[in-house]
Order: C-alpha cells, then structure tokens, then sequence
C-alpha cells in the first residue's frame, strides 16, 4: 500500500457524512465524549476539557505512525441531517491489513447507525487495498459483539488479561473479517 499517496476522504452513507476527524471536531464532540459511560469497555479516560481534545485530535491528523508504518484513519459520525452520532476508527498496516473500532455515542445508540459506519470504513478500507479488518472487544461488550457479528466480523479467539480497563484486567474477544 502506498501510505504516501493516501488521502483521507469523507465517506457518506444513506444517512451519515464521515469527517475525517481534525482539531476542529475537539469543540464539536466534547459534550459527547466526556461521558464517563463511554469508558465503561476501553481503557482511554473522558476529555478534561475540549482544549484537551482538540490536541489529541490534532495529533491525530497527520494520519501516520511516527515511523511511517500505519496509516491511522479517523472519522467523526454526523448524521446528515443533525448532529455527531460517534467515531470510526482504523489503523492501517502495510501488510493490507486493518485494526477497527467504534463508538456511538449514547443519545444515539440503538439506530443503526453505529453498523452504517462502520460499514462505510470498512467498504472504504476494501477499496484501498485492505483486505482483512481485525476489532478487539471487551468480552462483557455485548452491543459491540453484535455490531461485529452483524457487520460478517468472526470470532477467532479470546485473549485472557490483555489490557486494563480502571484498575481490573479485561478479557477481549478477537474478531476478524476478510474483506
């Protein structure tokens, strides 16, 4: 894959507009992310103050690990008509293939919106080349689990311990896709 090359585009879906995620978004998404139930499932801790995560998302623009190696892919969810319903996230590797995550943020939870997102990137990620997508979910994430699944995502392991989430080991779920 030509990492070089890469620009990151708007996607769009029936309902959604996917912003590659900038700065900007920092001041536009605070209200939402700084909910502490968002946190319940990962490890990151909610935005002190939207300053805060302008910087984090600024970092996030250059769309490349340090060393060249990635390609790190982020949008912001708005829905077309209205405001910001969540995140997508993906980390591209030169062997063609992807790490993926998700959020929807709670007001919007439980409209489809969070499988239209995802399935966006994930169209996107085929069209550029990926052709496997891997996700790694809490095991006690059972609305994450069933987006995966029904997104055609596979279980293909579980990983015992593999990150603290406030101070307790989790477990994860390894879930994959060939695209």
């Amino acid at each position: 894959m030509d990492f070089e090359a890469y620009r990151e585009p708007e996607l769009r879906s029936a309902r959604l507009v996917l912003e590659p995620l900038t700065a900007w978004h920092g001041e536009s998404l605070f209200g939402l992310l700084k909910d502490p139930m968002l946190y319940t499932y990962i490890a990151k801790e909610p935005p002190l103050a939207a300053s805060h995560l302008s910087r984090r998302f600024e970092a996030l623009e250059q769309r490349r690990s340090a060393d060249g190696e990635e390609l790190w892919l982020n949008w912001a969810v708005r829905i077309a008509a209205g405001g910001y319903a969540g995140l997508v996230e993906a980390t591209v590797r030169g062997d063609a293939t992807a790490l993926v995550a998700w959020w929807t943020f709670l007001p919007f939870q439980r409209r489809g919106y969070g499988r239209e997102a995802a399935a966006a990137v994930l169209d996107h990620l085929r069209s550029i080349g990926v052709r496997e997508a891997a996700a790694f979910i809490d095991t006690r994430n059972t609305a994450s689990i069933r987006l995966a699944e029904a997104l055609g995502f596979v279980r293909a392991g579980t990983h015992a311990m593999r990150e603290k989430v406030r101070g307790r080991w989790i477990d994860d779920h390894e879930y994959r896709k060939v695209l």
